[in-house]
């Protein structure tokens, strides 16, 4: 005889909605996310989110501080304190905003949205937290982050259904169009810099809620203007500084870095940038993970100066070995080698975690950008933000043996073609001349996968449903470069957009060509202000969450990796 399934806080919920008229069926879906399957809902059997215990079905007095403190000092094994602190208080803000909601309506006894939202937050941080799996019980920091982020954006998701505020108002995309966005002659853009264009959209819309976005324009004919991709590490993290110091007239966060990465191993380190990055014509880190990169050319053909986008990987990359014995300099050999020829292979941590040399007269050398950490003829570890770079042995410098202790290596690398600047990001959005046929966004073309960096979007579990701060770039037919800054995370004036909904953005703004860049905390633009000629920071600062009376002052976190936009040289 067939039994039953166990009675779960996750089959109660849902038969309390399918039940009733007045709760959306689409929440159903989001109390199953996060858990493998309908059974995959421990913790007391009932409705109650402070019952936060997995054996029984005591009340917690103060849930949301205890699973605060739970988070910030859980997370200890993965992250850093201020990460740790700082995903405790976006948790707790989380539920206290919901239980607010919820409280403004305890006149209605019955289960309300917010209520069901706010169980399921808490009981899929007790699930995260608690959890035994080997594999999950090192990503509980990228799981709690996600959930806290699932279960704002879809609260706010519900909510834009049933408000009377948003029902009546345009689309995103509407809104671009009847302010006439997509052309830098539209009134609502101030020329601040001979080329160099500046709007804030700011509005109500109907799919997003508030929105608080900043758009960059620049013409690249009219303003000669030199694209300036650099690591901020090695100068100054803080974007208005940098772009005062380096006398660029605007400037934007850059690319991704190793972050909420559970393995990060030395010679990595936190913060270290993730992909592609050319420097005034020098490869500081190589393309390891094919995908987008925004770049420019400088010198004397035609297109020379223009801003190019397109997906850039390891292939005719060449790696050139510098080999001495014990540093000997008069012992230096020279050994290159181009990925996808004569057997040359890089593998990454979108292809695997460890890399097993499978033929004998074949060795592999762990790389981590001009650093070689390991080698091996047998199995090596694959870095992080690095490669593994399989090759034959008969391609050495006779005599050398590469794994020997007194060898020391370093690397250095040219691309299959010169590039002045770039930066990798990702992904592509759309492009009039997609190199892959299509002009939909494909994570897992762009080596997305796996446990490849950044781990958020590699591992995503909500599928491009959440509302955050954005960064994203494109380019229009008439040579003009678009850079959005999108705000998030403030109830009031900006709740953030999806991946899908930057790229229409963009699109709406004439772009036919545009890309990802990193968002959340680390989204920036600073414009040079003509009026008090200092260098301004335009978009809202978007680390915490802020409900609509807040105004307390908002850290922000600097930025690792930079997009400067300077003036044509003086001749």
């Amino acid at each position: 005889m067939k039994h039953p399934p166990p009675m779960t806080w996750l089959s109660l919920a849902s038969a309390e909605i399918i039940e009733r008229d007045d709760l959306n069926n689409d929440i159903i879906d989001v109390l199953r996310a996060f858990g493998r399957d309908d059974a995959d809902a421990p913790g007391p059997a009932n409705l109650n989110p402070d019952c936060i215990f997995c054996t029984d079905e005591k009340v917690h007095h103060d849930a949301i501080s205890h699973l605060q403190n739970r988070i910030a000092t859980e997370l200890l094994d993965e992250i850093d304190a201020d990460q740790a602190q700082m995903f405790g208080r976006r948790f707790a803000s989380i539920s206290s905003l919901l239980r607010a909601a919820d409280k403004d309506n305890e006149a209605d006894e019955s289960i309300s949205t917010d209520q069901l939202l706010r169980l399921a937050l808490h009981r899929r941080t007790v699930q995260i937290l608690s959890t035994t799996d080997v594999t999950l019980s090192k990503q509980k920091a990228l799981r709690v982050r996600a959930v806290v982020d699932f279960i704002w954006s879809q609260s706010l998701v519900l909510g834009l259904a049933d408000s009377q505020r948003c029902q009546h108002a345009p689309t995103l995309v509407e809104l671009v169009e009847k302010l006439e966005l997509h052309t830098a002659s539209s009134s609502q853009y101030n020329e601040f810099h001979p080329g160099f264009y500046h709007a804030t959209l700011e509005g109500i819309t109907r799919d997003y809620g508030p929105v608080h976005i900043n758009i960059l324009r620049i013409n690249l004919r009219t303003s000669k203007c030199r694209m300036k991709c650099l690591d901020a590490r090695e100068s100054c993290t803080d974007l208005s500084t940098l772009t005062r110091k380096t006398g660029a007239v605007a400037a934007i966060s850059g690319g991704f870095f190793l972050y909420s990465e559970p393995d990060i191993e030395v010679p990595s380190k936190r913060t270290d940038p993730v992909g592609l990055l050319v420097s005034d014509g020098q490869v500081c880190l190589p393309p390891v993970f094919r995908r987008a990169a925004i770049m420019q050319r400088r010198g004397k053909g035609s297109e020379d100066g223009l801003v190019d986008m397109e997906k850039i990987g390891m292939d005719g990359v060449k790696c050139i070995l510098k080999l001495s014995s014990g540093g000997d300099a008069s012992t230096m050999q020279t050994l290159e080698l181009v990925i996808d020829q004569k057997n040359v292979k890089c593998i990454h941590r979108g292809n695997a975690e460890v890399f097993v040399v499978a033929k004998k007269d074949h060795i592999g050398l762990a790389i981590v950008g001009k650093k070689v950490v390991a080698v091996s003829s047998t199995k090596l570890n694959v870095p992080l933000a690095g490669f593994v770079l399989s090759f034959p042995t008969n391609l050495a410098p006779i005599g050398c043996i590469l794994d020997d202790d007194d060898v020391l290596i370093t690397v250095q690398y040219e691309l299959p073609f010169e590039l002045h600047d770039a930066m990798a990001g990702g992904p592509l959005f759309f492009s009039d001349i997609d190199n892959d046929g299509n002009n939909s966004i494909d994570l897992k073309s762009e080596d997305f996968r796996g446990s490849a960096p950044p781990v958020t979007f590699s591992q995503d579990e909500t599928f491009d449903r959440n509302l955050l701060p954005r960064m994203g770039v494109g380019t229009t037919k008439d040579g003009e470069l678009c850079c959005v800054a999108v705000d998030g995370r403030n109830l009031d004036r900006a709740l953030g957009l999806t991946l899908q909904g930057t790229s229409d953005l963009l699109k709406s703004l004439g772009c036919t060509k545009a890309m990802n860049l990193d968002g959340g905390s680390s989204k920036r633009m600073v414009l040079f202000d003509n009026q008090s000629g200092e260098h301004k920071v335009v978009c809202l600062s978007t680390t915490e969450i802020k409900a609509n009376t807040e105004s307390r002052p908002d850290p922000s976190r600097p930025v690792h990796s930079a997009i400067l936009f300077l003036p044509p040289r003086k001749s």
